[in-house]
C-alpha cells in the first residue's frame, strides 16, 4: 500500500534524550499507520541510531560543518527531493533554521516545528512564519515561546508528549532489580532518570537524599543517565557520605525493567518541558516527587499522583520523599493515579494521532491554496 505521505523528522542527533526518543517513537507509530517517516540528523547519529534501525526507521546523516553552514541547506534540500518528502517536521532551534530553509528550497509543501523545551531561544519572525504550524509540548512552553518570539499565535498549538504505556508494568513491585544491586527486598529504592547536566540539578537531589538517610537508613538511590557532570556528581555524593547509598548507573536501555523494581521516582530539575522519564515512571505506577517548574505541574497532579516542591529546596524535597515512603497506602494510591493519568492524557497513540491530524491539516490547507 502506498504511504499516505512522506515525513522527514529533522534533529541534531540521536544521542540519548527525550526529544530523540520521541522522534523515534513517533516515526515508528507513523510507519505502523500507513505513513512513511524517517529521521535526518544534522550533526551525528548517536547511541539511539541502532534503536531506530531496529524499528525499521531510516536514519539519514547530513554532516553539518562548524559554525553557520550554508552548504547544508542545499545538501539537505537535495535529500528531501530524492526522498520525495511531503512534510518536514523539525525539532528545536537549529533544525528549525536549517530544515525550514532547506524545505523551501526543495519546494516541500508543509513544514512544522516542535519546541521541546522552554529556554529563552529566539528566531527571526521570518523563519517562524515560514512554518505552517508551531507546536509546544506544554502550555507553559507555549507561553514562553510566545513571550520571546514574534509570530502569529494562531499557528501555535500544544501537543503533550506521549509514551508507549504498555511497555511499563505496574502490577506490583518486582525485586529482580534490587537483587542485581545486592539489595534485599525491604530496601526502599528511589530512582531518578535524566541527563547529568546543570538544568537537571542532581546536586539538590543528592542533598535531599542525604537528609532522607538521616531519618530512613534502609533507603538507597539509583541515578540513571550520563552527561558532563557525572564525575562532579559522584564526587559530591562522596563528599556527602553517600558513596554506598547512591548508584550511578549511566545510560541504560532497560528502563521499564528497572522501574518495576523502584519504590519512588524523584527529579530536581530547574527547568522542564514535559519529561518523558516522568511519564515513564508514572506508567510504571510510581509516585513522583518533582520540582514545580515548566510543564511538571501540567503532568503531575499535586497530592494525587505525586508531590511538587520548589526547585533548589533540598529540605522540601526530602520532606516529600519521607512523607511518601512512610505511608505505603499513599504511595500506592499515588502510583495508581499516576498510571491512570498517563493512560488518559499522555499515551503515544494520543500524541501520534494529534501529530498526524496536524500533518494532514497542513497539507490540506496547502493544496487548497
Amino acid at each position: 500500500m502506498k504511504p499516505q505521505f512522506n515525513v522527514m523528522h529533522i534533529v541534531l542527533s540521536l544521542e540519548c534524550g527525550g526529544l530523540e526518543k520521541l522522534a523515534i517513537d513517533l516515526s515508528e507509530n507513523m510507519n505502523q499507520n500507513g505513513f512513511s517517516a524517517r529521521i535526518c540528523c544534522l550533526e551525528n547519529t548517536g547511541e539511539l541510531e541502532n534503536q531506530a534501525n531496529s524499528k525499521g526507521i531510516e536514519v539519514v546523516l547530513v554532516k553539518k560543518r562548524p559554525g553557520l553552514d550554508m552548504t547544508l541547506l542545499f545538501r539537505l534540500a537535495r535529500i528531501m527531493r530524492e526522498k520525495r518528502i511531503d512534510l518536514v517536521h523539525t525539532h528545536n532551534m537549529s533544525p528549525l533554521l536549517y530544515g525550514t530553509l532547506a524545505a523551501k528550497i526543495a519546494g516541500i509543501p508543509a513544514v512544522i516545528n516542535t519546541r521541546h523545551g522552554r529556554e529563552k531561544y529566539q528566531r527571526s519572525p521570518f523563519i517562524w512564519n515560514m512554518n505552517n504550524a508551531i507546536v509546544a509540548i506544554s502550555e507553559d512552553a507555549r507561553h514562553q515561546m510566545l513571550r520571546w518570539n514574534r509570530f502569529d499565535k494562531n499557528k501555535t498549538r500544544v501537543i503533550y508528549n506521549g509514551i508507549d504505556v504498555d511497555k511499563y508494568s505496574f502490577k506490583g513491585r518486582g525485586n529482580e532489580f534490587k537483587k542485581s544491586l545486592n539489595l534485599d527486598s525491604s530496601t526502599r529504592l528511589i530512582a531518578s532518570v535524566a541527563r547529568l547536566s546543570p538544568e537537571k540539578d542532581q546536586f539538590t537531589l543528592l542533598n535531599a537524599f542525604s537528609r532522607v538517610l538521616m531519618r530512613n537508613c534502609r533507603t538507597k538511590m539509583v541515578i540513571i543517565g550520563d552527561g558532563a557532570l557525572r564525575k562532579e556528581l559522584e564526587l559530591y555524593a562522596e563528599k556527602l557520605g553517600l558513596s554506598k547509598d547512591v548508584f550511578f548507573l549511566g545510560f541504560r536501555q532497560d528502563i521499564p525493567e528497572i522501574l518495576s523494581g523502584i519504590d519512588l521516582f524523584a527529579v530536581s530539575s530547574l527547568m522542564e518541558g514535559v519529561s518523558l522519564t516522568i511519564l515513564e515512571a508514572m506508567a510504571a505506577g510510581l509516585p513522583i516527587i518533582a520540582t514545580k517548574v515548566g510543564g511538571n505541574p501540567e503532568v503531575i497532579v499535586d497530592g494525587v499522583t505525586g508531590i511538587l516542591v520548589s526547585s533548589k529546596d533540598p529540605n522540601a524535597m526530602a520532606d516529600a520523599i519521607i512523607k511518601v515512603l512512610a505511608n505505603a497506602e499513599l504511595a500506592k494510591s499515588m502510583g495508581l493515579a499516576a498510571r491512570r493519568r498517563v493512560e488518559e492524557k499522555f499515551s503515544l497513540n494520543r500524541m501520534a494521532n494529534e501529530y498526524m491530524d496536524l500533518y494532514e491539516s497542513c497539507l490540506r490547507h496547502k493544496k487548497a491554496m
